[in-house]
């Protein structure tokens, strides 16, 4: 897993603490799959909706002219609409927007993780809070998140109570409830203080100029619902054609993310509050913010549309494949580059690596030869995403070739199967210490 430096004791027995971290998340994981077995039959036409999805996702990824059919629209809905062909760009005009302002709390949104947002902003005098739960625990303890919907799934909630005790300075009991409660309340103080949100979309509607905002804790509505301005960043690839098309996705992303039905909240955003009620007069900002801006994120996105892995750009950010991922649930987060998760994430990286964005090109590649190139990230993606043959690809391109590909896919292939079955029977062995030394449980 990631560095636990700023974990309490996380110098004492750090291996060990990496081996909980991973069989928290194993645990994490198989409620989710569970609650996927137990819903399946609940949506028969579930088939139906995946190809649909794959077919709307086809259509957009890459499409120009849908892209700026959104901005029009959006715009004439009263939105302001920002494109940003690069990271640097989105974060200045992050800034821009502050207007001076020294507070904003955000929603979860694996973009600004994408960006390094926060600490963009910390780093010119801006404080950013994070709103959603785990996103906080991940920002407190500076840990990497472990999957794009549940991203302290790899934190237990003896972790999480030092964590806190140490943030807040008084003991925290490990209960979920008592971890909940006073993560909120702290979060509610900022987001009473702060004037100005930061959210992430799930979705923008072309054709009806509208963002769509996924939600199960609440929170997001009320950083949108900041007084003075709302400011959502969302890539090129959150483009959808529709509302109807939208909506699709987020039944499949919901599912396949959490194992539910449905999610608690679905927002659908076109621009600031108006009212008529005034002898028909337009009045705008009646209760929210008063401005909307959506800023729309290229950061190689473009470059990716018009390559042979467009397909990577498909993906709706459900996490189902690390969910079933046997490399994963060895390596943890280990098995990608920050906030790039997984097989996919690791092949995002490269190409982003090799497009000169990234400081450590050597780890990025490294990663490659993590995964087992089983297909099991592809049998279970609800779009059908084949990251197995672009890592092949990528594997190829990113070495100079001493042997024919035959050969060398072969070797690859051996070579990430050993080191598997090194890191798996180290990981079990480790598991026999724990117990044998009588750590602390945690259930």
């Amino acid at each position: 897993m990631a560095s636990y430096s700023n974990l309490p004791n996380a110098g004492k027995s750090s291996r060990l603490l990496k081996v909980r971290r991973i069989q928290a998340m194993r645990k994490a994981f198989n409620v989710v799959k569970k609650r996927q077995r137990a819903n399946m039959s609940r949506i028969p036409d579930i088939e139906e909706r995946k190809k649909r999805l794959r077919q709307a996702r086809e259509k957009v990824i890459g499409n120009e002219a849908l892209l700026n059919q959104a901005i029009e629209n959006l715009r004439q809905n009263g939105i302001k609409v920002y494109k940003s062909a690069s990271k640097e760009d989105a974060i200045s005009l992050v800034v821009q927007e502050m207007a001076g302002s020294k507070l904003v709390v955000k929603s979860k949104s694996n973009l600004t993780k994408e960006l390094g947002l926060p600490e963009a902003l910390g780093a010119v005098g801006i404080k950013a809070i994070e709103t959603d739960i785990g996103d906080r625990i991940i920002q407190l303890c500076g840990d990497m998140p472990s999957h794009p919907t549940g991203p302290a799934s790899h934190l237990t909630r003896h972790d999480i109570a030092k964590i806190l005790s140490a943030h807040f300075d008084k003991k925290v009991e490990p209960t979920a409830k008592a971890i909940v409660e006073l993560l909120r309340n702290e979060i509610s103080t900022y987001v009473n203080e702060a004037t100005i949100g930061i959210t992430g979309a799930n979705a923008i509607a072309a054709e009806d100029g509208a963002v769509v905002l996924l939600h199960n804790e609440g929170n997001i509505i009320q950083v949108a619902m900041r007084p003075e301005k709302h400011i959502v960043l969302a890539g090129i690839d959150k483009i959808y054609p529709n509302l109807e098309e939208a909506l699709n996705m987020m039944k499949l992303q919901t599912f396949y993310a959490t194992g539910s039905l449905a999610t608690s909240f679905v927002n659908v955003i076109t621009g600031p509050s108006q009212t008529a009620d005034i002898e028909k007069q337009l009045i705008k900002g009646v209760h929210g913010p008063k401005e909307v801006c959506l800023i729309l994120v290229d950061n190689h996105r473009s470059d990716i549309a018009n390559s042979e892995y467009k397909e990577l750009l498909y993906c709706i950010g459900c996490g189902q494949c690390l969910l079933v991922c046997p490399a994963y649930s060895v390596y943890g987060n280990r098995f990608g580059i920050a906030d790039q998760l997984g097989g996919k994430g690791v092949a995002y990286s490269v190409l982003y690596a090799s497009a000169g964005h990234c400081n450590d090109s050597k780890l990025t590649y490294n990663s490659l030869d993590l995964c087992l190139n089983c297909k099991k990230c592809q049998q279970n993606c609800p779009l059908d995403i084949d990251t197995p043959s672009m890592i092949t690809r990528l594997r190829l391109h990113s070495r100079e070739r001493v042997m024919e590909s035959h050969l060398q896919i072969a070797y690859d292939f051996v070579n990430a199967h050993v080191k598997w079955l090194g890191s798996a029977i180290w990981l079990e062995s480790l598991v026999l210490v724990s117990k044998l030394l009588q750590l602390p449980r945690d259930d």
